[in-house]
């Protein structure tokens, strides 16, 4: 008898042991601030939601996967495609520059001696003008497919083709004019520019005015100081023989600040034409450089 309670005793103990472990390994009670815990984090949420509406519409998981992965495919691809074209096209644009502004070395006219200049390693050179252009007209072509190097490439194409066709470089111009920004007002000054060299001095005019209000819309963004029209303008009326408008567009470019030698060159002009206006204004400082623009 002592044995058997014995035995009962242990048995008892084990089963208490037992109870005791599983309770230990048991989840504690839901408590708000478990809950809080257990809450899965946003991607969890985003792939709780697709699962549910894979069984919404009884769509197979595997199909929403890839539609998943075709889009981050896509996605990456694209970025990497634009990326890749973009370098594409300023290598393009650079080499087309390159033959733009190349070296024109003539062979020597019979009787003259040739140059004794050893060529430079890399520096491209061109017998004359013609096959230069012609050459970097291409090269300006092939640049322009390239959607990051389009407007300015045709701009040069169209520079190009000034030299080589004056007519077509001017039509090409006229296209490049409407384009807004910095290739617009760019390809507005070389247009008025070879209208004037033409003697085409009225629609050369209306160029260059065009070309005041554009920069003056684009502010900051202009990229032809008012001086470069202004004095561009004058030169133009002095050549209509308007000497009253030729005065006003001088004074304004005779305040250049920037361009000390266009500011030289309008204030001589300015004196020539009207002295006294000339008197009554500081003389533009002499030397430092020049810009383009």
């Amino acid at each position: 008898m002592a044995i058997g309670v014995k035995l009962t005793t242990t048995r008892n103990k084990e089963k208490a042991k037992a109870k005791a472990a599983q309770a230990a390994t048991a989840a504690p009670p839901m408590t708000p601030e478990r809950e809080e815990l257990l809450r899965p984090p946003a991607f969890d949420l985003f792939l709780q939601r697709i699962r549910q509406a894979v069984e919404e519409t009884e769509l197979p998981l595997g199909k929403i996967g890839l539609a998943l992965l075709m889009v981050v495919v896509v996605s990456g691809g694209a970025y990497w495609f634009y990326s890749y074209n973009q370098a594409k096209g300023e290598q393009a644009f650079a080499e087309a520059l390159a033959i733009y502004n190349a070296e024109v070395k003539e062979a020597p006219k019979e009787g003259e001696a040739a140059e004794d200049e050893p060529p430079v390693p890399g520096k491209k050179t061109y017998p004359d003008e013609k096959t230069k252009y012609t050459e970097a007209a291409a090269a300006f072509d092939k640049a322009a497919g390239y959607a990051s190097q389009s407007f300015m490439s045709r701009y040069y194409a169209a520079l190009c083709r000034l030299k080589l066709d004056p007519a077509q470089g001017i039509q090409a111009l006229r296209d490049l004019s409407v384009t807004p920004g910095a290739v617009g007002q760019l390809a507005t000054l070389a247009l008025a520019d070879a209208l004037a060299a033409e003697g085409k001095v009225d629609e050369a005019i209306a160029q260059y005015q065009q070309l005041r209000e554009k920069c003056a819309q684009a502010g900051n963004n202009a990229v032809v100081s008012p001086e470069v029209i202004a004095f561009a303008l004058g030169k133009l009326y002095e050549a209509k023989q308007d000497p009253a408008a030729a005065v006003k567009e001088y004074a304004i470019a005779a305040k250049s600040r920037s361009m000390a030698l266009l500011g030289q060159q309008a204030y001589q002009r300015l004196a020539a034409l009207d002295p006294e206006m000339a008197r009554q204004m500081p003389e533009p400082k002499q030397g430092g450089e020049d810009n383009t623009f």
